[in-house]
C-alpha cells in the first residue's frame, strides 16, 4: 500500500472515529441541555475542564515523542507507560486532598465531591496512552476508531440512564469515566503490544527531552481553554458558565469530526517527510486548502445557523447561546488555515516553537481575566476571540522561520474557500429574509442548509475545479474505490 494509500484510509478511520464520536456527544448533549438546569450543566463543565487539563500529563506527555522519534522502541514505550501510570495516580492523591479548595474556589460545594470521582479518569487513561501513540505511530486508526466509539457509546448509554433516573450531574460524571475506562479496557485487550511496567533511565532522558516541549504546547493548547472555563467558572458562577460550556461544546463536537481527524493524521505523515523540506512544504499547502474547505464549509454554515441549531436542538432556555456560537463559529477564519501548523512543527522536531504562541496566548488570557474580571458572558466570548485574533501573526512567523514558507503562501488554501463562504453566507441570508416568520426551525434547517452546501460548493468548483477533483480523489481513495492513488498530493505530499 502506497504512503498516500494509507493516509487516506488513516484519514478515514480517524474520521470515522471522530464523527462518530461527534454524533454520539451531540445526542448526549441535546438530552442533556433537556434535561439538567444550566447550573448542573455548568458545574460538570467546570469541572470537566480541571479534569481534561490535568490528564494532559498523563496521556500527553510522551505521546508526539513517542510517535515522532524513528527509532523508538519497546522500552520507550514501557518507561512511557509505568511514568504515566505513577504520575496518575500521584494525581488522583492530589484531586482527593485539594477538593474541598477547589470548591471553595468556585462557590460550588458539591464540586469537591464531583472533582474526586472524576479523578478516576487519570489512572483509567494511564492504561492505554502508549497504545494509542504506538497504534498512531503505525497509521493504525481502525482500532483507536472502535475503542473510542465503544467507549463513548457504553458512557453515553449509562450516562443518559441514570440523568432519566434522576441522577443529575452524577450521570454526566458517570459517562466521563466510563467513556475513558471502557476505551482503555477495549485497547488493552485488543492490543498486541502491550506496554510492562519497567523503567529505563536512559529512555526517559531521550523521551523527556522532546516530550517536555511537545506536552508543554499542548498544555497550552488545551490549557489556555480548560483555565478559561475555570476562571469564568469562578468569575460568573456556574449557571452562567453552563451557557458558556454549551457555545463551545457545539463548536467543539463538529470541530472534532474534520480538524481533530487531520492533525492526528498529519503528525505521523509529515513526520515521514521530515528530511524532505521541499515535499514537505508542498504537502502542508495542499493539506491545509483541503483543511479549509471542510472547516469553512461547516463552521460559517453554523455561525449564521445558530438560532435555528439552538432553538432546534437545545430548546428556548439556550437560546441566549446562540450569538456566543456564532462568534466562536467564525473564528475558523483564523484557525483554519493554522489546524495543521502544531502537527508540522512537531513532526521537524521543533515542539518548542508552539511554546512561545501558546504562552503568550495564555498571558494575554490570564492578564485579561484578571483586569476585567469577567463582568459578563459577552466579555468572556470577546476576550476568547482577541485571543485567535492575537495567535494568527505570531503563528505564521514561527512556520516561516521553520519552513520558509511566507505569510501569503501559507494562507493560501483559504482563499477559495472563503469566497464561497461568503457567497453562502449571502445566500442564506436572503433565504431566511424571504422565509416567513412563523417558519419552525426545522423547516428553516431543511430548506437553509441544502441552499448554503449547494452556493458553497459550486463557488468552490467555479473557482478551483482541480480541488474539488482531488478532494473527491483523496476520498475515494480512503473509500477504497480507486485502483491508484489520486492525481494531486493529499497529505503524503507531492513526489
Amino acid at each position: 500500500m502506497s504512503v498516500q494509500e494509507r493516509t487516506a484510509k488513516s484519514a478515514l478511520w480517524s474520521l470515522i472515529e471522530n464523527a462518530g464520536l461527534a454524533l454520539i456527544s451531540m445526542g448526549t448533549l441535546v438530552i442533556y441541555t433537556h434535561l439538567l438546569s444550566t447550573a448542573e450543566f455548568g458545574l460538570f463543565a467546570v469541572v470537566l475542564a480541571l479534569v481534561e487539563l490535568l490528564q494532559i500529563f498523563v496521556t500527553m506527555f510522551f505521546h508526539d515523542a513517542l510517535v515522532q522519534r524513528e527509532d523508538a522502541k519497546d522500552l520507550h514505550f514501557d518507561t512511557a507507560f509505568t511514568f504515566g501510570v505513577v504520575l496518575s495516580l500521584v494525581l488522583v492523591a492530589l484531586c482527593l486532598l485539594l477538593a474541598p479548595a477547589f470548591a471553595a474556589a468556585v462557590s460550588e460545594p458539591r464540586a469537591a465531591d464531583v472533582l474526586r470521582a472524576m479523578s478516576l479518569c487519570f489512572p483509567a487513561a494511564a492504561v492505554s496512552a502508549t497504545i494509542v501513540a504506538r497504534q498512531r505511530r503505525e497509521l493504525s486508526f481502525r482500532p483507536l476508531a472502535l475503542r473510542s466509539l465503544v467507549g463513548r457509546f457504553a458512557g453515553a448509554g449509562i450516562g443518559v440512564g441514570l440523568i432519566v433516573a434522576g441522577a443529575g450531574v452524577w450521570g454526566l460524571i458517570a459517562q466521563q469515566v466510563l467513556i475513558v475506562a471502557v476505551g482503555s479496557a477495549i485497547l488493552w485487550q485488543t492490543s498486541e503490544n502491550r506496554p510492562r511496567l519497567r523503567f529505563g533511565k536512559r529512555e526517559f532522558k531521550e523521551l523527556g527531552a522532546f516530550g517536555l516541549y511537545s506536552m508543554g504546547s499542548l498544555f497550552l493548547v488545551f490549557g489556555v481553554k480548560r483555565i478559561f472555563a475555570v476562571v469564568t467558572g469562578i468569575f460568573l458562577g456556574v449557571e452562567i458558565a453552563g451557557y458558556l460550556n454549551l457555545s463551545f461544546r457545539a463548536i467543539d463536537v463538529f470541530w472534532s469530526i474534520a480538524a481533530t481527524a487531520a492533525t492526528q493524521v498529519a503528525l505521523p505523515t509529515l513526520a515521514s517527510l521530515q528530511h524532505d523540506m521541499p515535499r514537505l512544504r508542498r504537502a502542508f499547502q495542499f493539506a491545509t486548502s483541503f483543511v479549509c474547505v471542510v472547516l469553512y464549509a461547516c463552521f460559517i454554515g453554523i455561525g449564521v445557523l445558530s438560532p435555528e441549531i439552538v432553538r432546534l436542538m437545545f430548546g428556548e432556555k439556550w437560546l441566549p447561546a446562540a450569538p456566543y456560537i456564532t462568534a466562536l463559529a467564525l473564528l475558523v477564519l483564523v484557525q483554519g488555515p493554522r489546524v495543521l501548523v502544531a502537527p508540522l512543527l512537531t513532526a521537524l522536531g521543533r515542539p518548542r516553537d508552539l511554546l512561545f504562541s501558546k504562552a503568550a496566548e495564555l498571558g494575554f488570557v490570564v492578564l485579561a481575566l484578571g483586569i476585567t474580571r469577567v463582568p459578563t458572558l459577552s466579555w468572556a466570548v470577546g476576550i476568547w476571540v482577541v485571543r485567535e485574533l492575537l495567535a494568527l501573526p505570531i503563528t505564521l512567523m514561527l512556520l516561516k522561520r521553520a519552513t520558509g514558507l511566507g505569510a501569503l503562501e501559507q494562507v493560501r488554501g483559504a482563499w477559495v474557500p472563503l469566497a464561497a463562504s461568503l457567497i453562502m453566507v449571502a445566500a442564506v441570508l436572503l433565504g431566511r429574509y424571504l422565509l416567513p416568520g412563523s417558519t419552525s426551525a426545522v423547516l428553516r434547517l431543511a430548506l437553509l442548509v441544502p441552499l448554503g452546501a449547494v452556493a458553497f460548493l459550486g463557488v468552490t468548483f467555479v473557482l478551483d475545479r482541480e480541488l474539488m477533483k482531488s478532494l473527491l480523489g483523496f476520498a475515494q481513495t480512503a473509500l477504497g474505490r480507486s485502483k491508484r492513488p489520486a492525481p494531486q498530493p493529499g497529505l503524503a505530499g507531492a513526489p
